[in-house]
């Protein structure tokens, strides 16, 4: 989490105003997400995360203020203990801008949120299918930079056993293979590559190896 932008409050400020924030609130919510995203046991889905998905969400020229709004809050909690991390973040988001945010926007980002979460179906919303392929765009970098997201998922699962990760963990990447990866026009062609990085991710998985 070491190259954040500089003006990542101020864009989050700025969002917040844009949707009937007073500067107090935006200040007061940006010292408790920035708090909450920087805690400890967060390797991957930190700050440095969001600040990619805003950078991803910037490339493709759309300018959804609802999807930002998605990629500020969709990770607000996260503990890879607990099974309900995209509710919780549903919760606390709904809870920290109920004074200030309208209720149609509430919902639609809600609805984004949800997205996020793998177990539950795939939406066809065109808005849900951007905010997941943002999400996921982790698995088209570069082989080395998909390898440091290995590493600091498995550091984020440092209770669970090696055999007990790796059993789990490909489970979860070999569904990825089984539908296409990515389903909007600007991730379409990094499909390949996300590709390749999971079936050498498989391959280490199930020789036991560490990522």
């Amino acid at each position: 989490m070491n190259h954040l932008p500089s003006d990542l409050q101020t864009r989050f400020t700025a969002w917040c105003l844009h949707h009937g924030a007073s500067e107090a609130a935006a200040s007061d919510l940006w010292s408790q997400l920035s708090t909450l995203y920087s805690e400890a046991h967060r390797h991957y889905h930190h700050l440095g995360h969001i600040a990619s998905s805003l950078a991803e969400f910037d490339a493709t020229g759309s300018n959804n203020s609802l999807i930002e709004g998605a990629i500020w809050f969709h990770d607000v909690i996260y503990d890879p203990k607990r099974g309900d991390n995209e509710a919780a973040s549903i919760a606390w988001f709904l809870d920290a801008t109920s004074s200030w945010l309208d209720p149609q926007s509430a919902t639609a980002i809600t609805r984004l949120i949800d997205a996020t979460d793998f177990r539950l179906p795939l939406s066809d919303d065109p808005d849900s299918r951007l905010m997941v392929d943002i999400d996921v765009a982790i698995l088209s970098a570069s082989p080395e930079a998909y390898d440091d997201y290995c590493q600091a998922i498995r550091q984020e699962y440092a209770h669970v056993s090696d055999e007990a990760f790796r059993a789990g963990r490909a489970k979860v990447m070999a569904g990825f293979l089984e539908r296409p990866i990515y389903r909007t026009e600007w991730f379409i062609g990094r499909e390949e590559r996300a590709r390749e990085n999971i079936v050498r991710e498989l391959g280490r998985l199930r020789r036991g190896e560490s990522p």
